[in-house]
């Protein structure tokens, strides 16, 4: 007669390993999409922190992916810088190889129609077309200032000093030929006045915050 013996059921462990570096990987893609309420919602958080406390591998891995994270925005940094500098030597190098073919092909001269020539390759024709009349800078400091723009960065409360100095009819002018000022919070300076027991209307420091720090 056979026993049935009663096996336990299996303890509720936290995702495999892989699932979590798999969801960790999906992170980078929907960061953007995904709203602190909705993230609130969703049953990776649950996971990650389950997961992140039952063994010390999936700490370790959490910390290289960090890691990994911090160089790749490292690598993203540096690459573009260098391909700022790569559009711009492309650019230079554009505008003086078209320099160059233009130059060639003025110095064919013009057929009987007062026309110049087209260079034709077997894929490639090179010809000329006649461009509107373009201004041309010889010397910057002699054009007048009502025909240049002039682009400054100062501290609003300089801007609003300058503003407080002028009528009402110099102040709306002013105010109609500026273009969207970008307003960013110094916030070094914030703090330190509210360190030293300043009142910042609109501002004040967030405590209780944690910073993540590896070791």
């Amino acid at each position: 007669m056979a026993v049935l013996a009663v096996v336990p059921s299996p303890a509720v462990t936290a995702a495999p390993l892989h699932v979590i570096e798999d969801q960790l990987a999906c992170l980078i893609e929907t960061a953007e999409m995904v709203s602190p309420e909705q993230e609130q919602e969703q049953e990776f958080r649950a996971e990650f922190q389950t997961a992140l406390t039952a063994a010390v591998e999936k700490c370790d891995r959490v910390g290289q992916f960090l890691a990994h994270l911090e160089q790749q925005i490292d690598f993203a940094r540096f690459e573009i810088d260098r391909l700022r500098q790569r559009r711009s030597l492309c650019e230079r190098t554009l505008a003086r190889l078209e320099e160059y073919v233009i130059g060639t092909i003025e110095s064919l001269g013009t057929d009987s129609k007062g026309e110049y020539r087209a260079l034709e390759g077997k894929t490639t024709t090179f010809s000329l077309r006649a461009c509107p009349p373009s201004v041309e800078v010889t010397d910057e400091s002699a054009v007048p200032s009502e025909y240049k723009t002039l682009t400054l960065k100062l501290p609003a409360v300089t801007w609003e000093q300058l503003l407080d100095g002028l009528d009402i009819e110099q102040r709306v002018a002013v105010l109609g030929q500026v273009r969207g000022p970008e307003v960013t919070i110094e916030k070094r300076s914030s703090k330190a006045a509210i360190d030293g027991g300043a009142d910042v209307p609109g501002a004040g420091l967030a405590s209780g915050r944690h910073s993540l720090r590896r070791s």
